[in-house]
């Protein structure tokens, strides 16, 4: 693991909520994040970002289900001496990207998002929709799909999934949190099972 990221995982597992799930979260924001590489244009250092906020994105829970993203933003700005290979400029954002990981997709009604210069606020929407993306891949918190493949075209985005059971059931989770990338990237995603072979 990336040494950076090494203290979120430990905050993580400070918090025990979800932990498989979170894991899950983070391989499959990561493999979006790889893939789609070309179409977001983000470097290795927002990659690190994602990453953490995929791994904290639920630790809200422990305060309440309700809110639970507002929640975890608050926690990771609370917890900011435990995460030392960030700057305080970027654990704000690992924050601001966990609290759009649902709800309410970034807007100008929203004091700490416009507050950010519009580069992070740009890097604020890609990372979130791909975080949406991943949370939504594994809606049932049941780690079943081992795989995503996507492909870029002028048109559209798909992206395939495989999935030990019911990919069905993790392609309506991520499609319902399709609408941030779909607004950012300006093309409709499309998801496909693989094909068995």
């Amino acid at each position: 693991m990336n040494p950076r990221v090494v203290p979120a995982e430990q905050l993580l597992a400070v918090y025990g909520w979800e932990i498989e799930h979170a894991h899950k979260v983070r391989d499959l924001a990561l493999a979006l994040f790889d893939q789609l590489q070309p179409l977001h244009q983000l470097s290795a250092a927002e990659r690190d970002i994602l990453e953490a906020a995929a791994l904290l994105h639920d630790i809200g829970w422990t305060v309440s289900g309700k809110k639970h993203h507002k929640h975890s933003a608050d926690l990771i700005r609370l917890n900011r001496d435990k995460l030392p290979g960030f700057s305080p400029a970027e654990i704000e954002l690992i924050a601001m990207v966990a609290r759009y990981h649902r709800k309410s997709e970034p807007s100008a009604g929203h004091e700490d998002y416009i507050a950010q210069p519009e580069q992070n606020r740009n890097m604020i929407q890609r990372l979130a929709s791909l975080l949406r993306l991943a949370d939504g891949l594994d809606r049932p918190h049941l780690q079943w799909v081992s795989e995503v493949a996507c492909e870029v075209t002028e048109h559209h985005v798909l992206i395939r999934v495989r999935a030990s059971a019911e990919a069905g059931l993790h392609i309506e989770g991520a499609s319902r949190k399709r609408g941030l990338f779909e607004a950012v990237f300006v093309r409709p995603v499309e998801f496909a099972v693989f094909a068995e072979s």
